[in-house]
């Protein structure tokens, strides 16, 4: 191995190089000492060997690495190490403090330690020395050396550095070498001069070493000789440099100052300078001011400072005019020298009011200028306060303002109010004495309602000012300070108190008496208080009453409430006291919350356990009496009423119950008045038990070997049927052979059994179980010994109750030899067979989609040679109730009491009402109502408007048909225009409209629009077209003066629109008056001759080609009517379509003629409706693609099928429950299980609408009511509908024709106008005579649920047909149902016959009904 060499001092890490495999371990020797031997050797396994902090002594030499393996087998390697020592210098002594310049300097470096050779150099402050110039290196040996430095200087001053190589390393060290030097001047001082205020620099600098210190001193006394210390000044700053700061120096700091500096190297250097300071001339107060009293003389000094000689001069701000005493003889200048400056004086001998202002006295000197502003201020007494006003008014004090006088160049300090009644006098007149800041005082202390006299002086400490100018002022009223007496206040009903009282002591009115406030509120306890301490009275507002006194009714109260009552009269300022709180209760009423928390618990097969909780205590208005509970089982629901049990406690146990029977429970509260809500149903089914016996039971022989036993299952099975056991017992000759018995499934209910014996009587008899047992058994039936099988029917005469469109099974298994013949009868008279009706080869009667006609005794007759027999279905059809009678009572201006008459409910109670109702031009709505109620009050309806309504009712089974179509007007009429005089007032440059003039016609006006234009122009301005009826006047301005005009005035309200058009002329900027000509002051449309009139003309023209056209066309269609009704006559005779025989003609299909309707242009005169009359007639063989506003609703003349009324419901206009018209989906097996739901919609509707406001939402396509216009045929069955037959073609269309003439038009309204534009609505109208007040509806129509539907007819998968019946005798009161209605305004329809299809008889009635 090579040789290693170490530093002395350092880690030395030496390692193996072994090489091999395995290797076992490696170790280190020396001497033959393994290692290792001290603490600073570590020796690892790896052959790595380390040596900490190497010593040459103990540790150069010889090591051996020896490297073995598991077979011990070793391999040795010596290797030798060698420790370099690097240099050490030995310390060296500083050289600080002891060397001056000019000496001579050595420095010398010797090592201590270190392997040789070694090699010295030098550095200064880190730069090499090369020994050139005054600086030597010397080596003195092997190990030292030695720098010398020659007349040593400042500039050798620094931090010298030996360092010492050898192969082992370097060391070095630094040694500070200072260089003493006596102070220098590096900034001698000199004399300065500065101008006072400004900043100064004294500089006095110095070098040497150790650094100088520099001093300042002032000489004390103007000459240099002793001298003070003065950094003390706060002006005074020194520098570490030597510098010598004065801050604003001032005249004081001027003088002579020496400057010294010394170190402790010689006696150092020091310079006297002088520093001399100019003032410029300046003043110390930049302002002042001078009061003097007007007339007075008056001396203004301003006192200057500064270097003299200095100059004054004087001025007046305002002018920039300077004074000089020969422009004024009143002016005197004296000017003074003193020691720092000058004084100068100006004086005034007579002062006046002009001579105050600002005056400046401007100095200036070699070294500056300034001035100084002197306010001179001539003082008076104030001037008299101005501009008094009364800024606040009360009854009993009052504010007064006013503006502030001229205050005489001194401050007022007092103002001085006088105030007195107009009939006393200022003598005795009341003194206030305010501060003279103030503009406005409090009067108090004044009687409500008197006038007074105000006057009032300003003071300052000069004096007092005149008196103001008189104001004078009313005081106003005051609010009552008496409450009203003889409150008295008692119930009226449950939610309505009556109050009355007296007026108050008329010395406590304090001015007229507007009306009353009647608080009220609920009593509190301590704990409402606590929990709602904010809670106040609520007050009523009731106008006063001839006597004074008043009286009111406080509704929409708490049932059963206790209230406190108050009452304050008020005037126009306010209420006055309460009286004393009366504390009134309402009267009881019934619950409006139901018992809470109803339970039902099952005790057995016959008894249920319920229990409650009283109704929330703010529902239960008044004492609860007690309680009744309702109950029936759900079979028996909308069949009967309910039964009820009363209890006084919160629980009761009813008894005798049906077994294994579901009960629909409410339990209500009551109280004296009646009863209340009831709980919402729950259910209980009581427990089952043993079945009754089976209802029937027959044996009947139906072989010489074989008997068939048949039954009915039990009338109360109390459970479920889980069997029968079925027993058989043999009698031969006379004794009992023994009984069998046999069990049988749950759905069985015919047995047969053979006969083993044939001269053996057999006895059968019957029982059924239920999981609960095995109940009663049935009659013992005995079937004697005999050859011959007679006729006899297996199965059982039986009553059936279903609802119609249901198929029925009449079974009418028979047995007997020879075979029997079977005979159907219905009603006694054999039936026939038809598509509806057959009868199956085992004597099964089939009956599909069974009608109320379908209703009867249905019997089955069987004989043969040895017998006969019978059975007898009687079968019960329960229908849709018939359409109720609907009448209108009364009108009213916003609503209709209706009331109505039941027919027949088709054999299931009748459960509501929905009413449905539209307006012209409106969307179809439909409200709902009670089954007990006869009458209601049709509210929120538009005023003056046409109202087209029916009425449906409902059962189970569903809705009936709807009744006649009833049309009715709200009362009201387009608004009435005003006379010229009563509406025009104009000038020169406007015109007033007095629109409270208008009358409203009975409905409230909604809006005016108002319109102008220059007499003989055709265009017309809008002014503004929604102006509220709250505005009583409003003014048209920019008008031309002198000019002819026009305005037109529309009012609008819910009837319709009246619009009138008024003249008038300006008047000249003069104010005359121009009559150019004798025109009415109302116009029609215009005064130009109409021919002259393109606008009216057009229109003429236009209307004369429709009217050809129209006339043309209802020619045509008259032609071609005839010509139908011709065929008709000759080819359909026998097809009349007369009750008889429409009843007996059946099993036809039905089908739908689609007609496309033509719009026609025969709309009233007036109709702004986008609907007019169209005429309906058949294209070809094309079916409807666009929706049409007029339904074609068209009768077979061939048989009617009575299954063609098919659904549940009759599709009325605009009736739609939960999107379609099913009330209840009738199924075979669940009918009787569901309560109806309702789902009920309707747009809200307020008192008073703008009809302007909404969208053409009649009939419009794609409007909510487009829908209403799809054609939709309806069938009605003959048979159980029709009574009064049916019309032909041409009555129908007299009639349409005369329903045109429903209203006749309204009279002209207002004489003085001569021109009045009314929109259709207020058209074609009745005058109608004043109307009374709405009377208030029936009771019991609260409750009641709005309906509005989406659409209006609502399609369907089954069809309906119904036939025409014979028409009222006022058809211009009723439309037959189930008419569509029409959204146009009263227009005239023509009627036609549809053009039937190629190669197709007539074979239906058409007839058009206007929607």
């Amino acid at each position: 191995m090579p040789k290693i060499t170490g530093i002395s001092g350092s880690d030395l890490i030496v390692k193996c190089p072994v090489a091999g495999y395995p290797i076992d371990k490696i170790h280190w020797e020396r001497d033959g000492q393994t290692l290792p031997i001290n603490r600073r050797q570590r020796a690892y396994n790896n052959g790595t060997l380390i040596i900490e902090q190497l010593q040459r002594l103990e540790d150069a030499g010889t090591y051996t690495c020896m490297a073995q393996n598991k077979q011990k087998q070793t391999s040795r390697r010596n290797v030798e190490i060698q420790v370099l020592v690097p240099p050490k210098i030995m310390p060296i002594q500083a050289m600080t403090n002891m060397l001056r310049e000019g000496m001579r300097a050595a420095i010398s470096c010797q090592i201590l330690e270190g392997d040789l050779p070694v090699s010295f150099r030098w550095e200064r402050n880190g730069k090499p020395l090369i020994g050139t110039g005054n600086e030597v290196v010397r080596r003195l040996d092997e190990y030292s050396a030695s720098l010398v430095i020659e007349h040593i200087a400042s500039d050798h001053s620094g931090n010298y550095t030996c360092i010492a190589s050898n192969v082992a390393g370097t060391e070095r060290f630094t040694v500070p070498l200072t260089v003493n030097v006596p102070p220098k001047w590096i900034l001698e001082p000199k004399d300065s001069s500065a101008q006072a205020g400004t900043d100064v620099l004294l500089h006095c600098q110095s070098s040497g070493y150790p650094k100088p210190t520099i001093t300042w001193k002032k000489a004390i006394g103007p000459t240099p000789g002793e001298y003070k210390d003065f950094l003390y000044e706060p002006t005074v700053q020194l520098f570490p440099n030597g510098t010598i700061f004065f801050k604003k120096i001032s005249k004081e700091s001027q003088g002579h100052f020496l400057c010294e500096a010394k170190n402790s190297i010689g006696s150092g250097v020091s310079k006297v300078i002088f520093l001399k300071v100019n003032v410029p001339a300046h003043f110390q107060t930049k302002s002042k001011q001078i009061s003097v009293a007007k007339g007075k003389q008056v001396h203004v000094q301003c006192n200057v400072q500064g270097d003299n000689p200095i100059d004054f001069k004087w001025k007046i701000q305002a002018t920039q005019q300077y004074l000089d005493e020969s422009l004024d003889s009143r002016y005197t200048i004296r000017d003074q020298v003193l020691d720092d400056g000058m004084v100068s004086e100006l004086g005034i001998s007579h002062t006046y009011r002009q001579d105050t202002g600002i005056y400046i006295c401007q100095a200036s000197n070699a070294f500056g200028q300034d001035e100084m502003s002197i306010q001179l201020i001539v003082q008076e007494v104030p001037e008299q306060p101005k501009n008094l006003r009364i800024n606040s008014q009360q009854s009993r004090s009052l504010q007064l303002t006013w503006s502030q006088p001229f205050a005489g160049n001194s401050p007022i300090e007092e103002y001085h109010i006088y105030y007195k009644q107009i009939s006393d006098i200022w003598q005795i007149a009341e003194h206030l004495t305010i501060a003279g800041g103030q503009t406005v005082v409090n009067i108090q202390q004044l009687r409500p309602a008197k006038a007074y006299h105000i006057r009032m002086s300003a003071e300052n400490k000069l004096g007092a000012s005149e008196f103001s100018e008189v104001v004078q002022v009313t005081t106003l009223e005051e609010v009552p300070s008496g409450p009203p007496l003889t409150v008295r206040a008692e119930p009226k009903s449950s939610t309505e108190i009556s109050v009355t009282w007296d007026a108050p002591e008329r010395d406590h009115w304090n001015g007229i008496l507007l009306g009353y406030y009647v608080g009220y509120q609920m009593s509190l306890t301590p704990e409402d208080k606590e929990v709602n301490p904010t809670q106040g009275f609520s007050f009523k507002t009731v106008e006063v009453r001839t006597h004074f006194g008043g009286e009111t009714v406080l509704s929409n109260l708490n049932k059963f409430t206790q209230y406190h009552v108050i009452v304050q009269a008020y005037t126009s300022q306010g209420s006055g006291p309460p009286s004393k709180e009366i504390a009134v209760q309402t009267m009881e009423d019934v619950p409006s919350s139901p018992p809470e928390s109803p339970q039902c618990d099952v005790l057995g097969s016959t008894s249920i356990y319920i229990t409650w909780s009283p109704p929330d205590i703010d529902g239960q208005n008044g004492k609860i009496k007690g309680y009744k509970v309702y109950y029936i089982s759900v079979d028996e629901l909308y069949e009967t009423d309910p039964d009820v049990v009363k209890s006084t406690n919160q629980y009761v146990t009813i008894e005798n119950l049906r077994k294994y029977t579901n009960y629909t429970v409410w339990v209500l509260a009551y109280t004296k008045v009646g009863d209340g809500m009831k709980t919402k149903p729950f259910y209980c089914r009581t427990h089952e038990d043993v079945p009754s016996a089976p209802q029937a039971i027959k044996a009947i022989p139906a072989s010489s070997t074989k008997i068939i036993i048949s039954w009915l299952p039990p009338d109360l099975p109390n459970g479920d049927i889980t069997g029968y056991t079925f027993y058989m017992s043999m009698l031969e000759g006379g004794r009992e052979e023994g009984t069998h018995k046999r069990l049988l499934g749950p759905y069985v209910e015919m047995h047969e059994t053979v006969r083993t014996q044939e001269s053996a009587t057999y006895q059968f008899w019957l029982t059924a179980s239920t999981k609960m047992g095995e109940g009663e058994k049935t009659q013992v039936v005995t079937v004697p010994p005999n050859n011959k099988v007679p006729a006899r029917i297996v199965s059982f005469s039986q009553r059936i109750v279903t609802p119609w469109k249901e198929n029925l099974e009449l079974p009418c298994r028979k047995v007997g030899a020879p075979a029997p013949v079977t005979i159907w009868r219905q009603d006694g008279h054999n039936m026939e067979t038809s598509a509806r009706k057959t009868i199956a080869k085992n004597g099964t009667l089939y009956m599909r989609e069974c009608q109320a006609s379908d209703a009867g005794n249905y019997t089955c007759s069987v004989e043969n040679t040895w017998g006969k027999d019978e059975i007898v279905y009687n079968i019960v059809v329960k229908v849709p109730p018939e359409a109720p009678n609907l009448t209108v009572i009364n009108a009213y201006t916003d609503s209709l009491l209706l009331e109505w008459m039941d027919n027949s409910h088709g054999g299931s109670p009748i459960l509501g009402y929905v009413i449905n109702y539209k307006r012209d031009n409106g969307d179809w709505e439909e409200l709902q109502v009670d089954a007990k109620t006869t009458s209601h009050l049709l509210t929120n309806l538009w005023c003056g408007t046409r109202y087209q309504l029916y009425i449906t009712a409902y059962n189970k089974i569903g809705t009936g048909l709807p009744c006649d179509i009833v049309n009715s007007y709200t009362k009201g009429n387009p608004p009435v225009q005003p006379k010229h005089s009563q509406m025009i007032t104009n000038n020169s440059t406007s015109v007033t409209c007095w629109l409270d003039s208008w009358g409203d016609g009975g409905c409230g006006i909604l809006y005016f629009m108002i319109e102008s234009r220059i007499y003989g122009r055709s265009s017309w301005t809008v002014v503004s077209n929604h102006i509220p009826p709250t505005e009583r006047i409003y003014t048209v301005s920019d008008l031309v003066p002198g000019t002819k005009y026009q305005i037109k005035v529309t009012a609008h309200n819910n009837a319709g629109s009246t619009t009138a058009i008024y003249n008038f002329t300006t008047l000249s900027t003069a104010g005359v008056v121009y009559n150019n000509d004798h025109s009415t002051p109302v116009s029609h449309l215009s005064d130009l001759p109409f021919y002259a009139n393109f606008k009216l003309l057009l229109p003429i023209c236009v209307s004369l080609l429709m009217l050809l056209a129209l006339i043309g066309a209802a020619l045509f269609l008259r032609k071609r009517k005839l010509s139908n009704q011709a065929r008709l006559a000759s080819t359909s005779m026998s097809e009349s379509p007369s009750l008889a025989n429409l009843q007996n003609k059946q099993n036809r299909d039905q089908q739908y003629l689609a007609v496309r309707c033509n719009p026609s242009s025969s709309a009233p005169r007036g109709s702004n409706s986008n609907d007019s009359g169209s005429f309906g007639k058949a294209e070809g063989n094309e079916y409807i693609e666009d929706i049409c506003p007029y339904a074609t609703f068209q009768l077979n003349k061939q048989t009617y099928s009575e299954s063609s009324y098919s659904g549940n419901v009759y599709s009325g206009p605009y009736h739609s429950v939960r999107g379609s018209f099913v009330y209840h989906d009738v199924k075979p097996e669940s009918y009787h299980s569901k309560e109806p739901e309702y789902t009920k919609v309707r747009r809200k509707v307020g008192r008073l609408r703008d009809p302007h406001s909404e969208s053409q939402e009649s009939d419009n396509p794609g409007s909510t009511d487009s829908e209403v216009r799809k054609i939709l045929t309806l069938h009605i069955p003959i048979t159980e509908y029709d009574t009064l037959g049916s019309e032909s073609d041409n009555d129908v269309s007299a009639r349409a024709l005369n329903s045109a003439k429903y209203r006749a038009q309204r009279d002209t309204q207002d004489e003085t106008s001569s021109s009045s534009e009314t929109t259709p609505t207020s058209m074609n109208r009745k005058s109608k005579p004043p109307f009374a007040a709405r009377k208030a509806g029936k009771p019991g129509t609260s409750g009641k649920r709005h309906v509005r539907s989406s659409s209006g007819y609502s399609s369907h998968n089954e069809e309906t047909t119904f036939s025409i019946s014979n028409y009222p005798p006022n058809y211009q009161d009723h439309i037959n149902p189930p008419a569509r209605f029409s959204d146009a305004n009263d227009k005239t329809k023509t009627q036609t016959s549809p053009r039937m299809r190629a190669n197709q008889k007539l074979q239906r009635e058409a007839f058009q009904i206007n929607v």
